[in-house]
């Protein structure tokens, strides 16, 4: 009996060496398909990545070249801002005198003399005169 074993145990060894070797070859070829499945699923996601990049990237040169545009937009409109600015206090110093003497010109018409032109509208006492003078010519003119 002892005999039979020395004889079969070289195959027996063999062969269980054999069915380990098939059960790793196909554990390792399982493996081996896992790993290239998740390397095809990272490439896909990273192609999905580079193409989001891709994407976020040209809005933001387009968003880019929009501010920097709106920027230009923006110093121009405070350039024409501050110009109407200028105008409208040159307007409001002009016209503050036109109706100081616009006043003058109806205290003259409602009989007020040099000395309360002189007071009421802050004119120089050739300036009242002046205006006094003037529309009484007015008024002799309109009375030809």
């Amino acid at each position: 009996m002892m005999e039979l074993v020395l004889t079969w145990s070289p195959v027996a060894v063999t062969v269980v060496f054999a069915i380990v070797a098939l059960w790793r070859l196909r554990a390792e070829k399982r493996a081996r398909q896992r790993l290239e499945n998740k390397l095809q699923a990272m490439e896909t996601v990273l192609k999905s990545a580079r193409q989001r990049h891709d994407s976020l990237a040209k809005q933001f040169n387009e968003l880019r070249a929009g501010s920097m545009g709106m920027g230009q937009k923006l110093a121009d409109l405070s350039a024409n801002v501050d110009e109407l600015l200028e105008k409208h206090v040159e307007l409001e110093m002009q016209d503050s005198e036109s109706r100081l003497y616009s006043r003058a010109s109806k205290m003259v018409d409602l009989g007020a003399d040099v000395d309360e032109l002189m007071q009421e509208c802050d004119l120089p006492k050739a300036e009242a005169e002046l205006l006094l003078n003037l529309r009484k010519r007015q008024a002799a003119n309109q009375q030809r």
